[in-house]
């Protein structure tokens, strides 16, 4: 027992000497993983002001705490292309931070919590991202503190990439600024149409899994009722089960489910096929980040831009 009580007090030393080990090595093991870890979280730590706006950013290791500013211009960089004009990017940004101001008044605080999906690149390698995010920058430092409002409060700040040639319209007690406007610019877009083709077994198999009743195959691969809204989005599909009881899904549910760039599409069947011909990209709400790139090749200003895509709203300042 003795024999077998110091090899076990032995065995405790080695593992209390690795385990001291691996917490002295870790900030260095981090470091070499991550390349600058903490550099520009350091950086924007020694920048942040007194009651400022923060914003929590769920990333890869945690959480990365940065100024509602800065952020904006990371979050611009992940959502509008580089190549986008300026002016279109100050839509965006207004967008973006309108976004976050109705976060902060949901949340009752002056720190938001989001989804740090993308933002690891820039705080794992910021020296390297500094040029890239300089365009970006620029654009949100020119729209500082801006919102689009409704009656005083944050809108519905919707955007998306490419419409079917109209956004759509939320209705008038929904969203009374989010009317359909025609985006004639995107049809020349180089993404604007898509075709997408499901085998018939897949088709019905992704069916089966979004539904809760008992189908006939038959009934999930030609019997399906199809909604559209005025602008050609689906907005619904009914099935009816073996029980006569009617199931739906909605457009954008329906469209996530088969992979489709947007719920603007026709549907036809080839053989053991369901085609999916698709027009757009994105939800269709709101403003068309393509139709905002012409409108500023052309010369219009952000302000123009959004009070062409948000009917009777203001900018007002965020504070």
């Amino acid at each position: 027992m003795n024999k077998n009580g110091i090899v076990s007090k032995k065995a405790n030393k080695r593992d209390a000497g690795s385990f001291l080990l691996f917490v002295f090595l870790l900030p260095y093991v981090c470091a070499s993983l991550w390349g600058h870890v903490g550099e520009e979280a350091d950086r924007l730590r020694e920048s942040k002001k007194e009651g400022e706006y923060m914003v929590e950013a769920s990333v890869e290791w945690g959480v990365w705490e940065l100024p509602l500013e800065e952020y904006l211009a990371y979050r611009l960089c992940l959502v509008m292309p580089n190549d986008y004009e300026k002016e279109a990017g100050k839509a965006q940004a207004v967008l973006l931070r309108t976004e976050l101001a109705a976060l902060y008044a949901e949340q009752g605080e002056k720190k938001a919590a989001v989804d740090g999906d993308g933002l690891a690149q820039f705080y794992k390698n910021a020296a390297g991202m500094e040029e890239l995010l300089k365009k970006y920058r620029q654009a949100v430092k020119e729209t500082a503190g801006e919102i689009l409002t409704y009656q005083g409060e944050p809108i519905r700040a919707s955007y998306f990439r490419v419409s079917n040639g109209s956004t759509r319209d939320a209705g008038e007690e929904e969203c009374p600024y989010l009317s359909a406007v025609s985006c004639g610019q995107d049809l020349e877009a180089p993404d604007y149409r898509s075709v997408v083709r499901v085998d018939r077994e897949r088709y019905i198999e992704k069916l089966r899994g979004a539904l809760e009743g008992d189908f006939e195959e038959k009934t999930l691969w030609e019997d399906g009722k199809f909604s559209f809204d005025g602008t050609g989005y689906m907005t619904r599909v009914s099935y009816i089960d073996t029980s006569g009881e009617e199931e739906r899904i909605d457009g954008e549910s329906f469209r996530h489910l088969f992979g489709l760039s947007s719920a603007s599409f026709a549907l036809d069947r080839e053989g053991e096929q369901a085609v999916f011909r698709v027009t757009g990209v994105g939800h269709g709400f709101g403003m068309s980040q393509y139709t905002a790139l012409c409108m500023a090749l052309n010369g219009e200003n952000y302000e123009e831009i959004l009070d062409a895509f948000f009917f009777q709203t203001e900018l007002a300042n965020f504070e």
